[in-house]
């Protein structure tokens, strides 16, 4: 981090040495100074990850919510299911934190705190047990640095000189690429007159990235130079607006939709494309589909220092973004100069929030447990195109909100005990997002502009969702989520003609139950490149045609089989219940990636999938497959790059690097009894990365010897990370639980 080299060495110091008990190490400076990016530094240091146990990463914000940071602490402790977690109060989820922390050296982030209130409720939460844990914590509050604190000071960031400012300047705007000398003088003054704030120099830079003539480089430097004398949070906004009147018409909507996300919250990429989708803000080019298109718009985002890359997939991939918060303060008000949208983030009584003329975009992000009618009374008088819940709001009075021209709807954090048959007034509806406790027929067959449609149940595995016949009638459907889904045939007789109806949209489909995959349903969405089938045990067993029917998805590049248990694991799988696969020649041909979870197949079948001739990604999840040992045999995986290993009772892997001759990420996770993986591994002139949780430690000891061996070769390319390794023992009824679950051969 440029103008922090010094700092860094001596903070992974404090982290690594000094006292054994759990101390807390305060960050403190203006907004857009630095402090995440210095937090997120530290946080992925090679040396913290093999140093600490376990890691974990929560954002306060202002308007925090105690809940929420609890549950996303869990995230990163990897203790209970989400679905228990849900049920807990939080009192109680406190105490299972603390619990699941204790004995684990431990670095927790505390991201953007605002209050002293808060760091006592986290407080509560950090064991302090003589394991040298540790707590980095970022705030603007000089006194919450000082209050949280174990040493006598917080570390002050300080502004960059003008030798740093000009270093970062130059690696924001041009990296590798060289710099024109003729644009020296006026990126220097460009430089110097961000006063030294990385955020402002970073978003500057990459304004003047994409311009190509001196004219251009000195007016952009004249917008910067009439903010040099105003305070800094004023200059900061100055040159966000700058930078957002650089962006291209098509993309500024698109930019400012982040505003209706609650502050510093990680968004979902896919969630944040669909909803782009919907609201019609995407620019199409040529060939281009609409996912492509949002994918770039938010690259182009990213590259302009707008937006933040959050978590990435095991292959890569962007699954969540953020905006820094002065970005966000910047989006609420350009949108409110703009009557574009309105958050509702504080709590009223009896009275009515009044939406600006015209306004589109309607958020709550309120505390109140219950928005009565009169205070939406304005809404039925405007032109709002979407509206979304962001908390857990008991929204009652949904029949009094007449959203004639609404596309989006999103109530998922909502809990309807029956589908709100309102919503079905709602014509022009392009994305719905719900929350149900009882199963049933969903009617919602004449909303024929629906694109995205996701119904959540609420902590009900037995739910179930049935949609009519005429659902294949719904020509832009895109994207279709739930729990369990059942569809009828898609055939329907029409002057005495037998015909299939396509849903040519459709792209996404999570929670197909194994009865719906039949030919003429897959013919129906043969378009669709990401599908779940999901299910329990008994409709696998039943239900053998989705064996034989995949091939019917041509488009198919990803599939996720997940089978449910209702029994208890040591009491279940048997020679009955094993389930069998599809041929390798049932596959669909462009078939990328494959998660599997709870299939409990023998390893001996694993050749099935080494005979995918583009499988990149494959995910072995929850007892996937059973057995000891799995030994690499016949062709291998030519182009697998990605494996992901969880949760399976496994103790030996044999290969060479030959079947596994594109590998680049081995991800390991609580495969408690293996403890080598191959060792052709030390060969792998591919291999970057291998990731192992919750793994004993014989495995992360010869992972390490790997490394050593590449290091040996000349090769410092691979990294080793271990997390969570102290508190692991091999189960003690190891032989017993296998031989019960093991699958007769």
């Amino acid at each position: 981090m440029v103008g922090y080299n010094n700092e860094q060495t001596s903070m992974l110091g404090q982290f690594t040495g000094g006292s054994t008990q759990m101390e807390v190490i305060s960050v403190t400076g203006m907004g857009g100074i630095g402090k995440s990016t210095f937090a997120k530094k530290l946080f992925t240091d090679p040396s913290v990850l093999s140093f600490f146990d376990t890691r974990g990463w929560i954002t306060v914000s202002e308007n925090y919510s105690y809940r929420m940071m609890l549950l996303a602490l869990f995230q990163y402790v990897a203790i209970g299911k989400e679905e228990e977690l849900d049920k807990k109060s939080d009192s109680e989820l406190a105490v299972c934190l603390k619990q699941g922390l204790m004995g684990r050296r431990y670095l927790v982030v505390v991201d953007d705190i605002w209050s002293k209130k808060a760091w006592d409720e986290i407080r509560l939460c950090l064991p302090d047990d003589g394991k040298r844990s540790r707590v980095l914590l970022t705030t603007r509050d000089v006194e919450v640095a000082q209050y949280a604190s174990s040493r006598e000071d917080p570390f002050r960031m300080h502004l960059l000189d003008p030798d740093d400012s000009w270093n970062l300047f130059y690696q924001q705007a041009f990296g590798e690429k060289g710099f024109p000398i003729e644009f020296e003088n006026v990126g220097k003054e460009v430089a110097k007159n961000c006063k030294g704030l990385p955020l402002m120099i970073s978003v500057v830079a990459k304004i003047l990235s994409s311009k190509r003539t001196l004219d251009e480089w000195r007016k952009v430097a004249e917008g910067v130079s009439s903010l040099a004398d105003v305070d800094a949070y004023l200059q900061c906004s100055g040159v966000l607006a700058l930078s957002y009147n650089h962006l291209p018409s098509y993309l500024k909507c698109s930019f400012l939709y982040f505003g209706l996300f609650p502050k510093v919250s990680e968004i979902s990429v896919e969630k944040l494309f669909r909803l782009w989708i919907a609201e019609g803000l995407l620019k199409v080019k040529g060939m281009e589909g609409l996912e492509e298109t949002a994918a770039s718009h938010l690259g182009y985002l990213i590259d302009k220092s707008l937006v933040i890359v959050g978590k990435r997939s095991l292959d890569g991939k962007i699954m969540t973004c953020m905006i820094h918060d002065l970005v966000h303060d910047f989006c609420l008000k350009e949108a409110d100069n703009q009557s574009l949208f309105y958050i509702m983030n504080i709590s009223i009584d009896g009275s009515r929030w009044v939406l600006p003329q015209g306004c589109r975009w309607v958020s709550n992000h309120s505390d109140s447990r219950d928005c009565s009618p009169t205070q939406f009374n304005d809404l039925a008088h405007n032109k709002v195109r979407s509206f979304s819940v962001h908390n857990d709001n008991y929204f009652k009075h949904l029949a009094q909100l007449h959203f004639k021209l609404l596309r989006v709807l999103d109530l998922e954090q909502v809990n309807f005990i029956n589908f709100p048959r309102h919503i079905l007034d709602l014509l022009l509806l392009r994305s719905l997002a719900l929350s149900i406790s009882k199963p049933g027929y969903l009617p919602i067959t004449h909303l024929w502009n629906l694109q995205t449609l996701i119904v959540r149940p609420r902590f009900n595995h037995k739910w179930r969702m049935f949609l009519q016949s005429k659902i294949w009638k719904l020509s832009q459907l895109r994207h279709l989520h739930s729990w369990s889904i059942y569809l009828n045939s898609p055939q329907t007789v029409s002057e005495n003609e037998v015909k299939n109806l396509v849903l040519e949209n459709l792209q996404t489909v999570s929670g197909l139950t194994p009865s719906c995959c039949t030919k003429e349903i897959f013919e129906g969405i043969k378009n669709v490149k990401k599908l779940e089938i999901a299910g329990e045990e008994d409709k696998f067993r039943s239900e053998t045609g989705w064996r034989n029917t995949l091939k019917y998805l041509k488009e198919l590049e990803e599939l996720n089989v997940v089978v449910w248990y209702g029994r208890i694991l040591s009491a279940a799988a048997s020679a009955a219940s094993r389930l069998r696969l599809p041929s390798p020649g049932s596959f669909p041909p462009n078939l990328k990636k494959l998660t599997l979870s709870g299939i409990r197949l023998p390893w001996k079948r694993m050749n099935i999938f080494s005979k995918l001739p583009n499988l990149e990604v494959l995910e072995l999840k929850d007892h996937a497959f059973l057995g000891d040992e799995w030994e690499v045999t016949e062709t291998g995986f030519p182009k697998l790059k990605f494996l992901l290993l969880e949760y399976l009772f496994i103790r030996y892997w044999r290969s060479t690097d030959d079947y596994f001759q594109c590998l680049e990420h081995v991800y390991i996770k609580d495969c408690r009894f293996l403890e080598e993986i191959p060792e052709g591994f030390a060969d792998s002139v591919t291999l970057q990365l291998i990731e192992l949780h919750q793994c004993c430690h014989p495995l992360v000891t010869f992972a390490k010897q790997i490394q050593e061996t590449h290091e040996e070769l000349g090769n410092n390319m691979l990294k080793v990370y271990a997390f969570d390794t102290t508190k692991l023992s091999p189960l003690p009824d190891y032989p017993a639980a296998l031989e019960r679950l093991r699958p007769s051969e």
